[in-house]
């Protein structure tokens, strides 16, 4: 079994030795055990009884309140009821603690047992949500978008962390070209992310469907990434996926000697899907694809409505990125590639 003195309980906890001290002088939570050479020890029941008075202190409990509710278990739920409607006169800035304390007083009807590890997982959600009251997510979204932000946020903690360093350098311009190797690399990272938070991939759709049309109504203005810092990613992300189908265009031309239904072929039609599939990430094909015509055909017409005299022909010629289009041996090997395979 684990035991802890002072100093240790105090690092693993982040309550303060003197408060330990306190705690210990007023009769709140005493080390129960005593060693040989009489040296006091902090038990595993000594933690979790710690652990339930930094729950009850962070609703509000004085300590003598806390001492009276761990020695009375009974009186618990009046001592919580009670507290419930100080937690409703704060509804505004502790809507989640007072929900929270609800549902704890109806477990204490139905079992008579509180669950404490919900009262530290409550801590946690409130530390999260004051630090995010600072951020763009705390001042842009409405609340419901911004419990939905925290509980994705809560299930990806360290790809967040990154993605707001990320976001921290790119809007203040500590990042070079982005069509160079930070631009790459910031590009590379947003794409590992989205490979390892995919599984709420339904959930960030929901999101972000119900962000954009706050932005369409005029209730967000600001994005996370200032103005300059949007067209900086996009910058990056653009040349990412250039620089990578470029990449398999020279595979094709390097090996347009060898028959694309053999074995050659089928390497070079797996990095053609496989890079399909990265763009997709989970998404299905059909899907995504006809977004993506319908997003470009209103791209176009957006475009074609604005524009008053036509395209010169170098003009056109210019708006061909696919360096293949011009390059019909290799369409035809690629063709024939994917149709073998």
């Amino acid at each position: 079994m684990a035991q802890w003195q002072i100093k240790e309980l105090s690092d693993l906890t982040g309550v303060s030795v003197r408060t330990l001290h306190h705690y210990d002088h007023i009769g709140l939570l005493k080390p129960s055990v005593r060693s040989a050479n009489r040296y006091r020890w902090y038990s595993e029941g000594d933690l979790v009884k710690l652990q339930q008075i930094m729950a009850l202190k962070s609703f509000g409990f004085g300590l003598s309140q806390i001492k009276t509710m761990l020695h009375h278990q009974p009186q618990m739920l009046e001592h919580l009821q009670i507290q419930e409607q100080v937690l409703q006169e704060q509804v505004a800035k502790l809507k989640h603690v007072q929900e929270s304390v609800a549902i704890i007083i109806q477990q204490l009807k139905t079992t008579g047992s509180p669950d404490w590890q919900g009262f530290v997982t409550l801590i946690e959600r409130y530390r999260m949500t004051e630090e995010l009251k600072e951020t763009w997510a705390g001042k842009a979204l409405n609340q419901e978008q911004l419990a939905e932000y925290l509980a994705i946020k809560k299930q990806y903690p360290k790809e967040f962390e990154l993605m707001d360093k990320l976001v921290v350098q790119i809007n203040e311009k500590q990042l070079g070209d982005p069509e160079g190797p930070d631009g790459q690399r910031v590009a590379q990272v947003f794409m590992d992310i989205t490979k390892k938070t995919k599984e709420s991939l339904a959930r960030q759709r929901k999101l972000g469907a119900d962000v954009l049309r706050s932005m369409k109504e005029g209730k967000i203005t600001d994005t996370q990434l200032t103005p300059e810092g949007n067209v900086w990613v996009g910058k990056a992300m653009l040349a990412y996926w250039i620089k990578r189908w470029e990449n398999v265009y020279q595979e094709i031309t390097k090996n347009m000697s060898a028959d694309p239904a053999g074995p050659v072929g089928k390497k070079v039609t797996k990095t053609w899907r496989d890079l399909i599939d990265e763009h997709f990430m989970g998404t299905s094909p059909s899907f995504i694809t006809g977004i993506m015509l319908w997003q470009e055909s209103g791209r176009q017409q957006a475009e074609f409505r604005e524009r008053v005299a036509g395209l010169s022909t170098q003009d056109m010629v210019k708006q061909v990125h696919a360096k293949i289009l011009f390059d019909p041996e290799a369409i035809s090997w690629i063709e024939k590639a994917l149709n073998a395979h």
